[in-house]
């Protein structure tokens, strides 16, 4: 039996990350990668809205071979107008259709395209899913102490990684919660969201 897999992915890491995502497709999906004209790889320095419109095309497209294709993005960075052109095809694309981004960092991604994504981080993967698995194993209280510290510190990042994290675990484990989860990694990406008040939330309704 075929594991279910997100239809649109990032994927974060500064080293090529080809081999991760060939694995997924060729494990999970049963997806053959060599000689199959079904998947598609573009490398580019910096993907623009060009490269968007021949994704875009390319998604479109009905496959050869079978009821999945599969596509890997390699780019530093995307640009605002390519984001935007992607986010009506990255939220409904033909089903059996898989989108793979590889880029170094989340620095420039619109929370608007993070919203229609998964994010998989590989590099902090393991660190910030035993965090996730530690806040998710507590109740109201052990939560809540949780976050008052990391209240401490100035910096609000390890409680948006934290969320973050917990969206992916719970992606995992098919979380019933993953709706609310989700809710609270689109608002954590926004201009003067409070990541704590988020995670206080969370702390009531998981």
């Amino acid at each position: 039996m075929m594991k279910e897999i997100h239809h649109a992915n990032i994927v974060v890491s500064r080293e090529d990350s080809r081999d991760f995502v060939f694995s997924i497709l060729e494990k999970d999906l049963d997806f053959k990668i060599q000689g199959n004209p079904d998947f598609l790889l573009l490398e580019n320095e910096s993907f623009g809205i060009d490269d968007a419109r021949s994704l875009e095309r390319w998604i479109l497209g009905k496959p050869f071979r079978s009821d999945i294709k599969a596509s890997l993005i390699i780019a530093k960075s995307i640009t605002h107008e390519a984001q935007n052109a992607l986010l009506k095809s990255l939220e409904e694309p033909p089903k059996g259709t898989y989108i793979f981004i590889n880029i170094e960092s989340l620095g420039g991604i619109l929370s608007t395209f993070l919203s229609r994504v998964r994010v998989l981080d590989i590099q902090q993967e393991d660190v910030e899913n035993k965090d996730a698995k530690k806040f998710l194993s507590e109740g109201i209280k052990g939560k809540l102490a949780i976050i008052r510290n990391l209240a401490k510190s100035e910096d609000k990042t390890p409680m948006r990684d934290l969320i973050k994290s917990l969206e992916e675990t719970a992606y995992k484990n098919h979380s019933k919660n993953m709706k609310d989860i989700l809710t609270a990694k689109i608002f954590a990406g926004s201009r003067g969201s409070s990541p704590k008040m988020l995670l206080e939330w969370l702390s009531c309704v998981l």
